[in-house]
């Protein structure tokens, strides 16, 4: 009876399994026909696509000992420079030395930048996400768009540190004439003014120049000339050293500073504020003396960088070797030094003569790290995208004379920074909060991130940097 049982029972399953699997099949045929996918379970990714970036060039710039210090926004570091040389005296047996009195200075690196992350992911609808991973790479995503802000702020830290003489585009000198006085320098407690003239009439600056190229510039100065390099001229050669525009009074009068800012201590004796009014330590002697002129005949004025140059792969050889020579001139060490292109000036330096047939082994490699693709007149190249650059306006173009000069805006140039790596910047950094709570009215989890930052180049440092002021390529 049992035996019985158990045989129509296993007859009834096959039947029934039978007809299903003939069920089946035949469902499934039919839909063949109609080509439907739906029918069949769609797999998904457990991974979600991460996106790509190209590697922060930051690390590789920058001094970075200050780390570990920083506690919230708005701390401070201090940091202790002296801006001049010790100096060396001849010593007579028998005879008291002289002391030096050293002149220095204290600067604040302050942490000013602040930068947060903050989404929610829903509890509920995280049971059925596709993706396992997705916090995972949201955070990833949120520290990726923090290295390209970061890098964006170090790049114009590393513009705006560089030293007044350091720069490197297309000068524009203004001649003078021998009818009246075309310039004059003052000094003052903090620098000084330079004051300029017309050769013709007298007029304060306004003038229309043409440069040998045929562009016609204006012969004044503009707000968009503040933290330029300037110097006085006399015919073909140099009545003074290169100073920085701090201020712009009006067309034909501009405040100047030293590169930097000192306003005491050797070699600038008591009163003269202002470094190399003989024409500055290349060409006659840095230091100053009584009877300095101030204003001369036939002087005329001349603004280093006045435009951006147009790098090219004809030319960017002789731009980096230039950058060296006046990285060479401040005697800053032959080591580390790195150049920042925009990625244009890779092919660049494949295309360039000087560097063929063979080129240079990296340029060739598909690796880069943090931004370096090769090394070139004694740079290592790091490449980063264009638009991470600072920009800065040229001087300004115009037309006609005197009443009727019309002023026009100059061209917008990328500074591209040759420097000392990583003595030029100083940088510090923090994550401050990272963290995963629960949202108090929400099934979700916010993901939460806080970083503090802060950059600044001490002004002993400046003349370890280079700009290279370039026409966007």
């Amino acid at each position: 009876m049992i035996f019985r049982k158990i045989y129509t029972a296993i007859v009834a399953i096959f039947r029934y399994a039978k007809w299903h699997i003939s069920e089946s099949l035949s469902y499934a045929l039919a839909n063949s026909r109609r080509g439907a996918i739906d029918d069949f379970g769609i797999n998904f990714s457990k991974k979600v696509l991460r996106k790509f970036y190209e590697s922060a060039i930051t690390p590789a710039v920058v001094n970075r000992n200050y780390e570990g210090v920083i506690k919230s926004f708005g701390d401070r570091i201090r940091i202790l420079s002296i801006l001049h040389d010790v100096q060396l005296n001849d010593y007579t047996a028998g005879t008291d030395m002289s002391v030096q009195v050293l002149f220095d200075t204290s600067e604040e690196l302050v942490i000013n930048q602040q930068k947060a992350y903050d989404f929610g992911i829903d509890k509920v609808e995280e049971l059925f996400t596709y993706g396992s991973d997705l916090a995972e790479v949201l955070v990833e995503n949120a520290a990726k768009e923090l290295q390209k802000t970061v890098d964006t702020f170090t790049l114009a830290q590393l513009a705006g540190g560089v030293a007044a003489g350091n720069w490197l585009g297309q000068n524009l000198r203004v001649a003078g004439g021998a009818d009246t006085t075309q310039a004059s320098i003052a000094t003052s407690a903090t620098g000084g003014t330079i004051t300029v003239q017309t050769a013709t009439d007298n007029e304060l600056a306004n003038t229309t120049i043409e440069a040998p190229d045929g562009t016609l510039f204006f012969g004044g100065f503009t707000t968009n000339d503040l933290g330029k390099p300037v110097r006085l001229t006399s015919g073909a050669t140099w009545a003074t050293e290169w100073y920085r525009i701090t201020a712009v009074s009006n067309s034909n009068s501009v405040d100047v500073v030293n590169w930097d800012d000192a306003v005491a201590g050797a070699p600038i004796p008591n009163g003269d504020i202002l470094r190399g009014l003989y024409g500055g330590s290349d060409f006659t002697a840095d230091g100053n003396g009584d009877g300095k002129p101030t204003t001369q005949l036939l002087w005329g004025w001349e603004y280093q960088a006045a435009i951006p140059t147009t790098v090219t792969s004809s030319n960017i050889y002789e731009h980096l070797t230039l950058a060296a020579m006046m990285l060479d001139k401040g005697f800053v060490p032959q080591e580390d030094r790195k150049v920042i292109l925009p990625f244009e000036g890779r092919p660049m330096l494949l295309q360039a003569t000087e560097l063929q047939p063979s080129g240079i082994e990296m340029l060739y490699t598909d690796t880069i790290v943090n931004g370096k693709v090769a090394k070139v007149s004694g740079f290592d190249v790091l490449v980063t995208a264009q638009g991470r650059f600072s920009t800065k306006v040229g001087h300004a173009l115009s037309a006609g004379q005197g009443a009727t000069v019309v002023v026009s805006a100059g061209t917008t140039g990328y500074h591209l920074p040759a420097i000392h790596a990583p003595s030029f910047l100083s940088f510090a950094e923090k994550w401050s909060e990272s963290r995963t709570v629960m949202a108090e009215r929400q099934f979700a989890k916010l993901y939460q991130g806080l970083f503090l930052y802060g950059a600044k180049v001490p002004i002993s440092r400046r003349k370890s940097g280079v700009t290279i002021y370039a026409q966007a390529v």
